[in-house]
């Protein structure tokens, strides 16, 4: 952290940080104007349902050092809960992980574009052997094994101002290891925020553990579902074959 107050120095990042990015013409990590896809992909995100508790979501943070975030499928707590808690807001990293590696990559490569900027650089992932990441990264994405790791070497995640373990649900044996050691490293490490974030989760249990922290409950959103008869039966075992075939 840099000197003077440093709930004060937050303060002002975060204000900065949730400014409508419609007023951005400037990438603040790269300081070049911002690709016309990015202006493409913008519009998508203002139709997020988590968009909308971009407010909400600043100020339990700033007031609090961890709370439990529940957002249904669709709300896109994802990719744009870590893309506002970037390392602008506190100086530092910002750790997520995710359960399996297919999704670390994915997800990484998908906030890099949202951001604006190039994977590898600002934005990056480390699964294990392979790490894509550089010295310029702010927001890295990994699986909650390769966070261990790091605990193994840094105890206390120095490097980190907000960790953020997403997909808790699935409850894996290295997120729950993740979860002890991060509950420890929070009693010693007073500027640092941690946020317990999940499609469906037990929020009562997680808020009990992380002493009585507060809940975010962000809605999904549903799309319309169109349904196409066909003219005719279908035989049955036209289909056991088109399943057979796609097993195989």
């Amino acid at each position: 952290m840099s000197g003077g107050d440093p709930v004060a120095s937050a303060a002002a990042s975060w204000s900065f940080a949730n400014r409508p990015p419609v007023q951005q013409q400037t990438n603040p990590f790269t300081n070049l104007p911002h690709t016309p896809r990015y202006h493409e992909i913008l519009q998508k995100r203002l139709r997020l349902p988590v968009w909308e508790y971009r407010d909400v979501f600043t100020d339990i943070l700033m007031r609090n050092q961890s709370f439990v975030l529940v957002g249904e499928t669709g709300s896109g707590k994802t990719t744009q809960v870590e893309a506002g808690g970037h390392a602008k807001v506190f100086e530092t990293a910002v750790a997520c992980t995710q359960p399996r590696r297919v999704a670390a990559m994915s997800v990484a490569q998908r906030v890099s574009d949202e951001m604006d900027v190039v994977l590898g650089q600002e934005v990056g992932y480390s699964i294990r052997f392979e790490d894509c990441s550089s010295a310029k990264t702010v927001l890295k994405y990994m699986t909650d094994g390769m966070l261990l790791r790091e605990a193994m070497n840094d105890p206390l995640l120095e490097r980190y101002g907000v960790i953020i373990l997403d997909e808790a649900h699935e409850r894996t044996l290295a997120t729950d290891i993740l979860m002890g050691v991060l509950k420890e490293v929070v009693r010693q490490r007073s500027d640092l925020k941690v946020i317990v974030m999940s499609a469906t989760l037990d929020a009562g249990k997680f808020q009990v553990y992380f002493d009585n922290c507060p809940l975010l409950t962000i809605p999904g959103r549903t799309h319309p579902v169109e349904i196409f008869y066909t003219p005719e039966l279908q035989p049955t075992g036209r289909i056991l074959n088109f399943h057979s075939s796609m097993n195989s």
